[in-house]
């Protein structure tokens, strides 16, 4: 396990400006995520030798002696999200006899959906460039999914910035998950050019 200061920095303050309790609930869901994404590499055949927390979020490094097929890949890139989405339902289900987890249902939803949103670094965009890749080949798949980062990144921020004007300043969640998107794709830009 890898921790870089960069995660640390963003923990300490989320916990600092956290009046509600609302960091801890969050990195449940995030380790509820991850573990979906562990047994599926597992289940697959795959091997983790490293889970490396960053500011830009979780990483689960992979085995080169023990490769996933392209299915296996779409597998486990799929558990995450799905196993968020049953840590919901479990949340509303309970929540109906009384145990009031409908706050942790929502982040695991949320933490779910974006996840499956079809850009490169998240989910959605690993299982569909695995699965381009197979029916239109490696090439061609893996520029779709360039092509729907980017389209998904300005949408983020577009939608980041309206939101943020029709809160009046309050609301910035959107535009921090667009920022976030484009600082990655810049990232990989520079690295593929080096």
């Amino acid at each position: 396990m890898e921790i870089n200061g960069g995660a640390l920095a963003v923990l300490a303050l989320l916990y600092y400006l956290d009046d509600n309790g609302i960091t801890l609930w969050v990195l449940l869901a995030c380790l509820i995520h991850e573990m979906g994404h562990w047994w599926a590499i597992r289940a697959c055949g795959g091997k983790v030798v490293r889970l490396r927390l960053s500011c830009a979020g979780a990483e689960l490094r992979l085995s080169a002696a023990h490769p996933l097929s392209a299915w296996g890949m779409i597998a486990a890139a799929l558990a995450g999200p799905a196993v968020n989405l049953a840590a919901a339902w479990l949340s509303i289900r309970l929540s109906r006899r009384g145990a009031g987890l409908y706050f942790f249902a929502g982040i695991n939803l949320g933490l779910a959906c974006f996840n499956m949103l079809p850009a490169e670094r998240l989910d959605g965009g690993r299982a569909l460039k695995a699965l381009l890749g197979q029916l239109l080949g490696e090439e061609p798949g893996g520029r779709a999914v360039e092509l729907c980062s980017c389209l998904v990144t300005g949408a983020l921020l577009a939608a980041g910035a309206l939101l943020l004007w029709q809160s009046g300043g309050k609301n910035f969640t959107l535009l921090i998950a667009g920022l976030w998107m484009a600082a990655i794709e810049r990232k990989e830009q520079r690295a593929a050019v080096l």
